[in-house]
């Protein structure tokens, strides 16, 4: 993937050289989700309240990884990853990517991206070394891998010595349901219910949370896009912050979202049940500011996923901005 990137973003660079700047509004904005992740602007998205808001229409793509949506955007058709995850973010930004961090999308716990066992394999956090010379399926370079990483830490097992698999979540899942593999680490509802179908969490909620694993979620856009229509941006973010206050009080139709995000209604509300959608002062006070926690993990997943092509940022503050914030 991160091959895949160097060609686009340089075939980008190249063209940007040739293109003087220009500050004409876009006809359209075209952003990028995902389903099964269930979020309370789908109810907007539905509704076209961002179409109405932007006063043009808006195109809304789903995406199988947070990877893809980096390409999507590198290649040019994608103006607004909503909820793409941090750690390819993190990758992007570490291989020059010209996308920058506008807002956190959501918070959440390990009942939205976690590893599940197959109940064939009797493997337990007791004995998880034994995974060790096994296939495990997980879709690299996205926030499950990073929870791949660090379960593994906790449970004591070495990740290196196992047969790393490139899966998405829906494929992942269906690969240990059919016995391919002994555990597959993934996100999203459905994916994950259908995981255990034949399997069981390594960790509990309860025990990745002590752990300190946790996942964040974040709005990014291209720096070709911000620089052109800030405006459009702001709406965005500020239309997506109303309806986390919406939820956040209990009044989102969730049959609505429900619907969008290819769930049913109690998958969803168990799902988001286990989401936080923090409001502006939070973000920029305990989160999106220097030494927050959001750019603590920043640096952390930074260095972690750092390769020698594509060294970790020495200030992450760089491709964060807290200036759209409602």
């Amino acid at each position: 993937m991160k091959k895949i990137i160097s060609v686009i973003l340089g075939a980008f660079i190249a063209l940007n050289f040739s293109l003087s700047v220009v500050n004409a509004a876009a006809k359209e904005v075209r952003i990028a989700f995902f389903l099964e992740w269930a979020t309370p602007n789908q109810e907007d998205k539905v509704k076209k309240a961002f179409d109405k808001a932007f006063g043009i229409p808006v195109k809304w793509t789903n995406f199988a990884t947070g990877g893809e949506m980096t390409e999507a955007m590198l290649s040019g058709d994608i103006d607004i990853s909503y909820s793409q995850g941090l750690t390819p973010f993190v990758n992007a930004v570490n291989a020059k990517a010209p996308i920058i961090l506008v807002d956190i999308a959501v918070l959440y716990g390990m009942g939205g991206t976690t590893c599940v066992v197959s109940n064939s394999s009797r493997i337990t956090k007791a004995n998880a070394s034994d995974l060790e010379g096994r296939k495990v399926a997980v879709p690299l370079g996205t926030m499950a891998d990073y929870v791949f990483k660090e379960t593994m830490r906790v449970v004591g097992a070495d990740p290196s010595k196992m047969k790393v698999i490139d899966m998405n979540p829906e494929d992942g899942s269906a690969a240990l349901v059919n016995g391919d593999v002994d555990m597959a680490c993934l996100f999203g509802g459905t994916s994950i219910k259908k995981a255990e179908e034949a399997g069981k969490k390594m960790l509990t909620v309860k025990e990745a949370k002590d752990a300190g694993i946790a996942g964040i979620d974040i709005t990014s856009v291209t720096n070709k896009f911000l620089r052109e229509n800030p405006g459009m941006v702001r709406t965005f973010v500020e239309v997506t912050h109303e309806a986390n206050a919406r939820f956040n009080s209990g009044r989102s139709n969730m049959s609505v979202i429900a619907k969008d995000a290819a769930m049913d209604l109690a998958g969803t509300k168990n799902q988001m049940g286990g989401f936080e959608f923090p409001d502006a002062d939070t973000m920029r006070s305990k989160y999106m500011n220097r030494g927050g926690i959001l750019m603590n993990y920043l640096s952390v997943m930074g260095n972690m996923f750092a390769t020698s092509e594509n060294p970790a940022l020495n200030d992450y503050s760089q491709v964060v901005t807290t200036r759209f914030l409602p």
